[in-house]
């Protein structure tokens, strides 16, 4: 089914449809969405998340020599509100706070000197130890169960189902250790899986500290904004509060932010409208979700649209979806519909 997809996003290219359509979008914001680049094989095991170097160096040449302009996300909203005008504007943003973000993936974007927004979540960056499923996921891909046993502290745990519900049970077992504990743990699932303990202190799977994201911070190139601080975002008010303030206040302790901390991004892009008035409410200027497509000045800010990069998306598929093609053939499909 991709090869098949890869074969009419390189015919439309090829077609001349996507310049047409560029054109016609020439003042719609395309916002690219990254996550981590790849150290080692991360990225055949979740290409939507970790992007090879091949990948990456892929994308930043097509940008850095195509019509587009790499602006920040603040002039974006600029752009959008009608205070300025770009022609083919792209903005830069990567979820999250990985480790390999900060020490691999912005300083390759440095280097095109590419402006980008990092959005950090900051419980992972408080707990200096392996996003705990993330990492089970990956040992999971590379030695599938059905069930597994674990020998910590001479008791016997039995996980069983699934990889979601194994990585599930797990997470619900040691939600209450302490980081330690928890890594000690780690290293009795590694044993029980036969797979490399390694993995554990590696950094593949942390997020950065704050020393790291801070010196990233440093560069004119880089922005730091707001992503929850658990990676979840409740629809009540007070949790929506509990999850923006707190990730707030602690990147503004942290890296020394006394203020701009007020562009957010929804954890995992999803969201809900009735979480809007709230996030307005606190003061945030633009949020971006992950629904796919451009954005005009008739867009709302707080439902900003972006494209997920993936290690398993070809360039012409990029080519087709920031020219705006696919947003023509949503329209066009949804008239039909109608």
């Amino acid at each position: 089914m991709q090869g098949l997809r890869n074969i009419l996003f390189k015919g439309l290219v090829r077609s001349g449809a996507t310049r047409a359509a560029s054109y016609f979008h020439r003042h719609h914001v395309t916002i690219l969405c990254f996550h981590s680049i790849s150290l080692e094989d991360e990225h055949r095991f979740w290409p939507g998340v970790f992007v090879s170097k091949d990948k990456l160096t892929e994308l930043l040449d097509y940008l850095q020599q195509s019509h587009y302009n790499v602006i920040s996300l603040q002039e974006a909203e600029r752009h959008l509100r009608g205070e300025v005008t770009y022609q083919y504007p792209v903005v830069i943003t990567i979820d999250d706070g990985w480790f390999s973000s900060v020490s691999s993936l912005l300083p390759v974007l440095s280097c095109y000197q590419f402006p980008a927004t990092l959005y950090v979540t900051t419980y992972y960056c408080n707990h200096q130890i392996p996003v705990v499923n993330v990492l089970l996921q990956y040992w999971l891909w590379k030695k599938p169960a059905k069930s597994l046993d674990v020998e910590y502290d001479g008791k016997r745990f039995e996980f069983t189902g699934d990889k979601a519900a194994i990585v599930r049970s797990v997470e619900q077992t040691i939600s209450a250790f302490t980081d330690q504990q928890k890594m000690q743990f780690l290293k009795a699932i590694a044993a029980s899986l036969n797979v490399d303990g390694r993995d554990i202190t590696s950094r593949r799977f942390h997020n950065a500290n704050y020393s790291e994201i801070a010196a990233a911070a440093s560069s004119p190139l880089v922005d730091i904004q707001l992503h929850t601080h658990t990676h979840r975002l409740p629809n009540d008010d007070a949790g929506i509060e509990r999850e923006v303030q707190v990730n707030k206040n602690t990147l503004s302790e942290q890296l020394k932010i006394d203020s701009g901390l007020d562009h957010f991004c929804y954890p995992s892009g999803i969201w809900s409208p009735e979480q809007i008035p709230y996030l307005e409410q606190l003061g945030i200027k633009t949020a971006t979700t992950l629904d796919e497509g451009l954005n005009s000045r008739q867009e709302h800010l707080l439902k900003l649209k972006r494209n997920l990069i993936m290690d398993s998306r070809s360039l012409d598929q990029l080519r087709v979806t920031m020219s705006g093609t696919l947003d023509v053939m949503r329209r066009l499909k949804k008239k039909v519909r109608a």
